[in-house]
């Protein structure tokens, strides 16, 4: 799996970048050159889309990200989808769970804000309305990286709170309210809502621990505390409970549900889903079509 900020900072000659502590955003064009790539992140990021169009996916959901459309992603792991007849051209801001809550906590401060309970955060894409103040702040921020001065630290992080704030402002936010409220009620993300929502991809322990903002040592203690198995033994469980579900009730073949599954290959996966269920999951699929009624 591709680290998105790590790979952007490593590439500051395709990804045009400015950086405040872990504060970083980038302005690019498109440099995928795969039709389709797994990447994940485990800062929230917000993209603003200028031109251009690509599809994200997630646990059999998709979000087409076409010319002024905006996102918060949430720190997880996502399938990205390149289109060769459309070019890419985004903004992308980096924003930390320490950062967030700080500006949140002091924006929430001054205003009279009531629990958002009945918006769902179950996905880790949440879409952003973008007003004319929003669509301002994002042009101005464009001819900074054509300028042949770095601007200084100060305006970059006044740049990063204006742009919070004009979201929080904007009562169509409520998605973003709601999960900057749970964000700062708090200390860390929930390693279970983590664990539910990415265990679809082929993370490394190390890669799930980052995410969830901890150790691997916290993560493996805690996850242990939380499941009472091991983090391999609950995702290799949970990643066949969802394969058996897809070989019942899809059309895809094999291989591809081993991969929406997050098995490392097809061969692992039909050996491990025959050691748990007694059969493979070709054999699995013809017996539960022999029994379907006509």
């Amino acid at each position: 799996m591709i680290n998105t900020y790590d790979y952007q900072v490593a590439h500051p000659d395709h990804f045009k970048q400015y950086a405040v502590k872990d504060l970083l955003f980038l302005y690019y064009k498109c440099p995928q050159e795969e039709k389709k790539v797994n990447l994940y992140t485990h800062y929230n990021k917000i993209i603003y889309v200028l031109d251009g169009r690509k599809t994200l996916h997630r646990f059999g959901k998709s979000w087409e990200l076409t010319k002024d459309t905006c996102y918060l992603i949430r720190k997880s792991a996502y399938s990205q989808e390149r289109f060769y007849d459309t070019d890419w051209e985004v903004l992308c801001f980096y924003l930390p769970d320490n950062y967030l809550r700080q500006v949140f906590q002091e924006y929430r401060s001054r205003q009279s804000l009531k629990p958002c309970l009945d918006v769902a955060l179950t996905d880790m894409l949440i879409p952003l309305n973008v007003n004319e103040s929003t669509r301002a702040f994002f042009y101005s921020i464009v001819p900074y990286f054509s300028q042949p001065s770095s601007p200084s630290e100060s305006l970059l992080q006044l740049k990063f709170r204006e742009l919070l704030i004009n979201m929080l402002e904007n009562p169509l936010n409520v998605g973003l309210t709601t999960y900057l409220q749970n964000l700062s009620d708090n200390y860390k993300p929930s390693l279970h809502e983590i664990m539910e929502a990415n265990y679809t991809f082929h993370l490394s322990l190390a890669e799930f621990a980052r995410i969830c903002q901890r150790s691997l040592a916290t993560f493996n203690r805690e996850f242990r505390e939380y499941y009472q198995t091991t983090p391999g033994q609950w995702l290799n469980q949970r990643r066949l409970e969802y394969a058996r579900t897809l070989l019942n009730m899809s059309n895809k073949n094999i291989k591809e549900i081993a991969y929406d599954c997050g098995f490392e290959n097809p061969t692992h996966f039909s050996r491990v889903f025959k050691d748990r269920y007694g059969s493979s999951p070709l054999h699995h699929r013809k017996q539960k079509a022999s029994f379907t009624p006509a």
